[in-house]
Formats: C-alpha cells, structure tokens, sequence
C-alpha cells in the first residue's frame, strides 16, 4: 500500500503511518519530532534500513538524529531572522526602519527578498508582500479581527496602504563581500498623522524556503525516500520505498460540507501521484473569518490579499496548488494565482509555469470547478462535486 498525502483545506497533511514495505526492499519508517516553529508545526519522514531483523541501526538512526538536529537548528534560525514579531530579527529590524534607510541583514532575509521581489515582478505584482498594513488593518498577521462590518477599515484607510505597497518593486538589495543588506523604498504615507515606511510580511514564502533548505539536507544526507512538511502548506516530497516509488498526493475540497458535525462528502476532490518534487498550496478557508453584510449574506475575509485592492480576495479562486520547483517560489504563485482570479491565472499559467503542475479551484456560482494542467490519466478524480475545465 502506498503511503499518501493530502492537501486538506489548502493544508497539507500526511496520512497515519503505514508499514513501509515492498517485496524487494524492507525499509523502516523514522519520522522526526514534530517541530513547532513559526506559528505552525513541522514534520520530517525518512525511510532507511534503520532495523534489519528487528535490531536498531544505531549507526543510521545517529545519522538521522544528526539530520533532525540540524532541521532543527535551520527552523529556528529561519524564524528569528523572518519573523515580523522578534524585535531583532532581520525583517523586524527593516520594517522598523525609515524610509530609505540601509539595512545589514543575514542571508537567508537576502535570500528569502531576492526570492520575493523576483515573484513579485514575474506575478506583475499580484504576489506582493508589502501588503502588511493591509493585513493588520483586516485583523491579520497581529491586527485585531473586526467583529462586525462597521468594524472593518475605510476605503481611504486601505487606498493609503496600497499606495505604499506598490513601492515593494523599489526595494534593492546588495552584497557586499560577506554583508547583505536591503535598502527600503524612499517613501512615506500618513495615516491619522502618523508617517508610515513599507513594511513586509515574509511569511507567505517563508516556509517554503525552509522546505527547500531541508530538500537539501535530504541530499546532503544521502536520503532517497522521505518527505519534510511544513506548516502543512509546503511540502518536499522524495521517493517512497515500493516499486512505484511515489506518494498518493490528495487535493482537498475547500468548501467540504458537513450536516450535523459529519462531512458528507469526500475529503478530496482529486489525487495524483508525486515523487522528487516541492508542492506548495494556499486557500481561503484556512486563517479566515466570516462577516454578515447589509443584506444578510455571509461574507469571508482570508488572510490572502489583492494587493491591487489591498483587500481580501474576492477572485471566486478557492485554492491553488502548485508542483514542482522551489517551494519558495510555489507559496508566493499560489498566493498570486488566487488573487488574479480564474481568467488571468489561466493566462498566467500558460505564459510562465509551463514547467510545473498547477491546479486550482474556484466557486463559479453554478458549481465547483477545478482548472489543471495535468493531462488527463495524470490524475484521479476523487468526489463528483467538482467539474474539470482545461488550462489551456
């Protein structure tokens, strides 16, 4: 039986532990502490030789604890250099500088930019994280959750924010011999009298830079079979010890219903099969709130913004999933596919992500569809609640 995976509401989540065994080879499974680092958990998985007859390789099993130790180490050092709430880290210390102002950060911050600016500009803007005063002001990333409608911020609050975001592309960074730095736009806004510098929220492609460091300690490693999920929303798949050498990878339904607390419908819409890749998903469901406006009806904010409106999207994308390549680079174009909407997306897709899978969902007000590059016989339809519409 083939171990899998689903991406659950936009989440990614591995399935309980199954045996491991093939016929040709009898591998055992060694999973790692769950890491809790950046407000979401961590996981890795390795398959080795870790007992032969029922004796522990103490050997491998050092080996692996070497390896987990320097997840560790990676995890922890990557949070107190890209968090926005360290006083001292790298991002904290920028954003907390004025406008214009030369700042000396390390060089995962340099490398994590370097990775933003150029989605940023590949993405026309849509992936922009610049958007961190838009954010806080809809009750996100330490912002205060508005209760009501009346509590939400004004269009004039919002257009200043935009304003200010649209600078990100001026951002320069610079290495200068063993140095990094990054020099903010020159440029302000006010605010009820109050001056305001950019600000960047990097934790929308932070983990993914994480996944694709620890996709590296695989190799470094010498570890061919295993995988390292991160915050359940990026993920470094390797081979899988059986004949097929892949994982069963489920997308998920990011509106599953439930009546009376039992869901009654599939958990996935579709599956497919992946080894030796980065995944990367977002969606709207996760980190989210609901509003009733003026007429009655049921409105979501998510923490997913247009950074043309600086609002929470109303694209009618429900989620996004891109596979293959830098799962860096795969968290900022799920972000970016959900906020340009179906029509642009696709247009996208064709243009610039040729070289990766891609498939997203969207609410079409006559049913859920899903859009894919995958050919047919890529994939396995999983619930019939979902129509497929071609990427093309």
């Amino acid at each position: 039986m083939k171990r899998s995976a689903a991406i659950i509401a936009g989440l990614i989540m591995l399935a309980a532990p199954l045996c491991g065994c093939s016929p040709a080879r009898e591998y055992s499974r060694m999973s790692g502490e769950y890491f809790y680092v950046m407000n979401t958990s961590a996981a890795l998985t390795v398959y080795d030789y870790f007992e032969v007859n029922g004796v522990e390789d103490r050997l491998l099993t050092a080996k692996f604890s070497n390896m987990e130790d320097e997840v560790r180490l990676l995890l922890y050092g990557l949070d107190s250099s890209l968090s926005t709430s360290y006083e001292g880290s790298d991002i904290s210390r920028f954003n907390a500088a004025d406008a214009g102002a030369r700042v000396e950060i390390g060089e995962d911050a340099y490398n994590v930019l370097s990775v933003a600016k150029s989605m940023y500009e590949l993405t026309e803007g849509y992936y922009n994280p610049a958007v961190y005063y838009s954010l806080q002001a809809y009750g996100f990333n330490g912002g205060e959750e508005p209760k009501s409608i009346d509590d939400l911020p004004t269009e004039e609050e919002i257009s200043i924010y935009v304003e200010l975001s649209e600078h990100f592309g001026e951002l320069a960074l610079e290495k200068e011999g063993d140095k990094y730095y990054a020099t903010k736009p020159d440029i302000t806004v006010e605010w009820q009298g109050a001056p305001l510098a950019l600000k960047v929220d990097l934790g929308g492609i932070g983990k993914g830079y994480a996944v694709d460091k620890v996709n590296d300690l695989f190799l470094k490693y010498g570890y061919e079979y295993g995988n390292f999920n991160f915050g359940a929303s990026s993920i470094a798949f390797k081979k899988y010890p059986d004949a097929a050498g892949t994982f069963t990878l489920g997308l998920a339904n990011p509106r599953r219903k439930t009546e009376n607390g039992v869901y009654t419908e599939p958990g996935q819409y579709i599956e497919t099969d992946v080894s030796d890749v980065c995944v990367s998903s977002s969606a709207d469901n996760k980190n989210a709130y609901i509003l009733t406006d003026e007429s009655g009806a049921p409105v979501r904010y998510c923490h997913i913004f247009d950074p043309y409106t600086g609002k929470p999207i109303e694209s009618g994308v429900m989620s996004a999933t891109v596979i293959g390549g830098s799962a860096a680079e795969n968290d900022a174009l799920t972000t970016a596919i959900m906020a340009m909407g179906a029509e642009k997306a696709v247009e996208f897709i064709n243009s610039a992500l040729t070289g990766r899978q891609v498939v997203f969902t969207v609410d079409s007000g006559d049913g859920y569809k899903f859009y894919t590059n995958i050919p047919v016989g890529g994939y396995r339809i999983v619930s019939e609640n979902f129509t497929r519409l071609e990427i093309n």
